[in-house]
C-alpha cells in the first residue's frame, strides 16, 4: 500500500509504482505532468522493461532515456495473458492516445489501395483509401498515388475487367468506348462467358499478389488450349496478358531462389531522423520498395521497429508475407509474430537473419534506407537554396516557406469565384485551399472581385493572428494606442479542400468569412504601405464597404473556428500585373496589414511590335517588373502557385455553375425541408405545377402541413386570390361599351 505522503509526491508515487511492477507481459503508458500520454510500449516482462528506463546506466546510450526522465510524471500498466495480446493492445492504445514519441506513419486514408470485390456478379478493380471490413480483397497500400494508378491502368489495359460503377453498369444500354478498344468485355450489355470473366479476376489477383510465375504458367496453358480449340481471339487476349506479365518480371531483380514471400526491413538513422526501407520480395523477386521517413524519434532502434511494424501491418490492406526480416528484434517479438499470423491466417516468421542470402537481403535494405535518407536530405538542402534565391530576388524579410496565390475566374461575367491556394516548402498544402463565391460585385469587374476575396481572406488572417498567444502583447499595445476596435463582422464564404490524387472526393464547405472594420496593426515589414493608392483601389474599396453592410458576426468566434489554417503566409502572390497588385495592396492596407509581402506575377506575352516578354514579377512601389527566366528556381515556385490557383478557381467556378443550373426555385423558399420539396415536385410535376396548385391540392400532398403552405404562400401567392372577379369585369366592360355608344 502506498503511504499518504507518496500520494502527494509525484516522484515518490512513480518510485512506488516502479517497485510494484509485475513480471508478466503487458503494455505500459508514460504520462507527462499535464496528464497526456507521451509513449505507449509493450513488454514481455513489465518489471524489467519499464524499470530499465529509470535506472542509471553508463552503457545505456538510447536517445529516449534523458528526455523521458525529465517529462514523465506518472505511468500506467495493463497486464495481458500473452505477448500477442500485448501487441494487439499496444496497437489500439497508440491509435487511441496518439502519443508524441510513438512511431506514427501517415494515416491509412492517405494511402491508396486497390479493391477487388469478388462477391459482385461482375467484379471490378478500383482505388480506395479506407479499406472496409467486408469480404473484398485489398492490395496495397501503395506508397504513392501514381504507383497505384499505374498498376490500375496496367490491369485495365490487359485484363479487361469492367471499369464503370455499379450505377453506370445498371443504366447502360450499349457498350462504352472501353469495349470498342478491347479493354472491357462489356458485361453490362453483352452476353459474356462468366467462366472467362472469372479467369480474368483470378489472373488479376495473382498479378497483384506478385505470384507471376504461377500466373505465367496458367496463362500459357490457357493460350494453348484456346489455340487448339481454334478460339484465336481468346488466345490473343491471353498472349497480351502473358507479355504484360513478362515485361513486369523482367524489371524485377532475382534475389532469393525460394518459393516464399518476404518483407525485408532496413533502418538508417542520424540522431532523431530515421529512414525505414521495406523491400517486398515475392517468390524470390523484388516486387517493390517502400521508404518511410520518421522525424523526432528519440526511441531506440528496437522500439522504433516495434512501433513501425504495428503501424505498417495494422492497415487492413497490407499484405503480410511468410517471413519478415528485421535488423533487430523488438521487445515481445514472439507476440508480434503471433499477431501477424492471426491477421494473415497462417504462421509468420519474424527474425534477424544470421547467415546465407537472407543476410544479403537485409544488408541491401539497410543500404537502400541510407541512400533514401541521403537523397531526401539533398532534396531538402536544394529546397532551402531555391527558397533563399527567391527571397533574395524579391527582397523578402524571411524565407518564403508558405506561399499563397489568388486568382479570379468567371464565365462571361457570371459565376464569379475567387480561389486562394497555398504552397508549403514548394508543395501544395491543400488543407489551406479556399474558394470564395463573389456576391457584391458587378459582372466582369475583376478588380472589385479580387478586392472582395482578398479582404475576406486577410480579415480571417488578421483575426487568427490577434487570437494567437504570440501576438497577444503586440495586439494589446496596438489597442492601447488606438482604442478598442469596433465589433467586426462576418459573412459566408465557401471553403473547398480538394484532394488532387482523388477527384471523386467532394469539396467541404465552411460558412464564416469576415467583413467589417478591424483595428489596424503593423507587423514590421512595410511593403503594402509603399504603394500609392490608385483609383481602382478606391472604387473596389467602396464596393466592399457596400457589400459588408447588413452582415453580422464576431471575429473572435471565426478565429477560433479557423485556427492556424487562416494564418497569413510568408509571401502572397496575385495573378496579374500592376493593376492586380494595387488592388491587393489596397485590401491589405485597409486592414492595417502593412507588413504582408505581396507581389504580382504577370504571364509571358508578346507586345504589338512582336517583342516577347517573359514572366515578370511586380513589387510594390516599383514601376518595372523583374523578368524571370524559364529556368529560374524563383519562377518555379511562383508559377506553380499561379497555375494551381488558376486550376482551382476554374474547378470552383464549374462547381458553382453546375449547382446553379441544377438548382430549383423551390429550394429558395424558406421553411420547406428537402423531403417536402421533393414531395411537392413529385406530386405536382414541376415548379410551374406548384405555382398553379390550389391550397387544397398542396395540402393533399403527403407530408405537407398548413405550416408549409403558409411558408409557400409568402413567396408564391395562391392562384385563387390572384384571379380577378370575372362577372365584375364583364359588367364594367359592358358599361364602358354602352357609354362609348351613346
Amino acid at each position: 500500500m502506498v503511504n499518504p505522503s507518496a500520494k502527494q509526491d509525484p516522484e515518490a508515487l512513480l518510485a512506488a509504482k516502479l517497485a510494484s511492477l509485475p513480471t508478466k507481459p503487458g503494455c505500459y503508458l508514460f504520462i507527462d505532468k499535464a496528464g497526456a500520454v507521451v509513449y505507449v510500449g509493450k513488454a514481455k516482462s513489465l518489471r524489467s522493461r519499464v524499470r530499465s528506463y529509470f535506472q542509471e546506466s553508463g552503457s545505456d546510450a538510447r536517445y529516449f532515456i534523458p528526455i523521458l526522465r525529465k517529462i514523465v510524471a506518472d505511468l500506467e500498466t495493463v497486464v495481458t495473458a500473452t505477448e500477442k495480446e500485448a501487441a494487439v493492445l499496444e496497437n489500439e492504445l497508440v491509435k487511441q492516445h496518439k502519443p508524441r514519441f510513438n512511431v506514427k506513419l501517415r494515416d491509412d486514408k492517405d494511402f491508396l489501395c486497390l479493391k477487388l470485390d469478388t462477391q459482385k456478379a461482375w467484379p471490378m478493380l478500383e482505388t480506395v483509401r479506407r479499406p472496409a471490413p467486408d469480404k473484398a480483397r485489398y492490395f496495397g497500400p501503395y506508397h504513392s498515388a501514381t504507383s497505384a494508378r499505374r498498376t490500375l491502368h496496367l490491369v485495365n489495359k490487359h485484363f479487361q475487367l469492367r471499369t464503370c460503377s455499379d450505377t453506370e453498369m445498371a443504366s447502360r444500354r450499349r457498350p462504352c468506348l472501353q469495349y470498342q478498344i478491347k479493354r472491357c468485355l462489356a458485361p453490362c450489355v453483352m452476353d459474356v462467358d462468366r467462366e472467362l470473366y472469372t479467369e480474368m479476376v483470378r489472373s488479376v489477383a495473382l498479378f497483384l499478389e506478385g505470384r507471376h510465375d504461377e500466373l505465367t504458367g496458367e496463362l500459357t496453358t490457357r493460350m494453348r488450349d484456346a489455340s487448339r480449340e481454334l478460339e484465336f481471339e481468346r488466345a490473343a487476349i491471353y498472349r497480351d496478358q502473358l507479355r504484360a506479365v513478362e515485361a513486369v518480371r523482367e524489371a524485377q531483380r532475382v534475389v532469393y531462389v525460394k518459393d516464399v514471400d518476404q518483407d525485408v526491413v532496413g533502418i538508417y538513422r542520424e540522431g532523431t531522423l530515421v529512414e525505414v526501407e521495406v523491400i517486398l520480395v515475392r517468390r524470390g523477386r523484388v516486387a517493390d520498395t517502400l521508404s518511410f521517413s520518421l522525424r523526432n524519434m528519440e526511441l531506440p532502434d528496437d522500439e522504433v521497429l516495434g512501433g513501425f511494424l504495428n503501424e505498417y501491418y495494422g492497415v487492413a490492406s497490407t499484405t503480410i508475407p511468410d517471413e519478415v526480416l528485421v535488423p533487430v528484434l523488438p521487445d515481445g517479438a514472439e507476440g508480434v509474430a503471433e499477431w501477424l499470423g492471426d491477421r494473415r491466417g497462417r504462421k509468420v516468421a519474424l527474425f534477424v537473419p544470421q547467415r546465407g542470402p537472407r543476410v544479403d537481403l537485409l544488408k541491401m535494405a539497410s543500404e537502400n534506407a541510407a541512400h533514401a535518407f541521403r537523397e531526401k536530405q539533398r532534396s531538402s538542402d536544394d529546397l532551402e537554396a531555391r527558397l533563399e534565391e527567391l527571397r533574395e530576388r524579391l527582397r523578402l524579410p524571411t524565407l518564403p516557406r508558405r506561399i499563397e496565390c489568388c486568382d479570379i475566374s468567371h464565365l462571361g461575367g457570371g459565376d464569379t469565384v475567387g480561389s486562394i491556394v497555398a504552397l508549403l516548402d514548394g508543395q501544395p498544402d491543400k488543407k489551406r485551399y479556399r474558394s470564395f463565391n463573389v456576391k457584391s460585385v458587378a459582372d466582369g469587374d475583376d478588380y472589385a472581385a479580387m478586392y472582395e476575396v482578398l479582404s475576406r481572406r486577410f480579415r480571417r488572417g488578421k483575426a487568427a493572428r490577434q487570437a494567437s498567444p504570440a501576438s497577444t502583447a503586440e495586439s494589446e499595445a496596438a489597442l492601447g494606442a488606438e482604442g478598442a476596435p469596433e465589433s467586426d463582422v462576418m459573412e459566408g464564404v465557401a471553403e473547398s479542400d480538394m484532394m488532387e490524387s482523388d477527384p471523386a472526393e467532394s469539396d467541404a464547405l465552411e460558412s464564416d468569412a469576415m467583413e467589417g472594420d478591424v483595428a489596424e496593426e503593423d507587423i514590421g515589414f512595410a511593403t503594402a504601405s509603399d504603394a500609392t493608392p490608385q483609383t481602382e483601389g478606391t472604387q473596389v474599396s467602396a464596393a466592399a464597404e457596400r457589400e459588408s453592410a447588413g452582415s453580422g458576426g464576431d471575429v473572435s468566434r471565426s478565429a477560433e473556428a479557423g485556427g492556424g489554417e487562416w494564418d497569413l503566409p510568408d509571401l502572397f502572390v496575385v495573378d496579374g500585373g500592376r493593376g492586380q497588385l494595387q488592388v491587393a495592396l489596397s485590401a491589405a492596407r485597409d486592414l492595417g496589414l502593412h507588413g504582408l509581402p505581396i507581389v504580382g506575377l504577370a504571364k509571358e506575352r508578346e507586345t504589338q511590335t512582336g517583342e516577347k516578354l517573359v514572366d515578370r514579377v511586380y513589387l510594390p512601389g516599383q514601376k518595372n517588373g523583374i523578368p524571370l527566366r524559364s529556368t529560374s528556381s524563383a519562377l518555379f515556385f511562383l508559377a506553380r502557385a499561379r497555375d494551381e490557383a488558376h486550376r482551382f478557381a476554374n474547378h470552383a467556378r464549374k462547381r458553382l455553375g453546375k449547382a446553379r443550373r441544377l438548382r430549383s426555385a423551390i429550394e429558395d423558399i424558406p421553411g420547406l425541408g428537402s423531403a417536402v420539396r421533393t414531395a411537392l415536385l413529385r406530386e405536382l410535376g414541376s415548379m410551374e405545377g406548384v405555382r398553379r396548385a390550389t391550397d387544397a391540392q398542396i395540402l393533399a400532398v403527403t407530408g405537407v402541413t398548413k405550416r408549409h403552405l403558409s411558408a409557400l404562400r409568402k413567396v408564391i401567392p395562391s392562384p385563387e386570390s390572384s384571379q380577378p372577379d370575372a362577372p365584375a369585369e364583364d359588367t364594367g366592360d359592358l358599361s364602358k361599351a354602352r357609354g362609348l355608344t351613346r
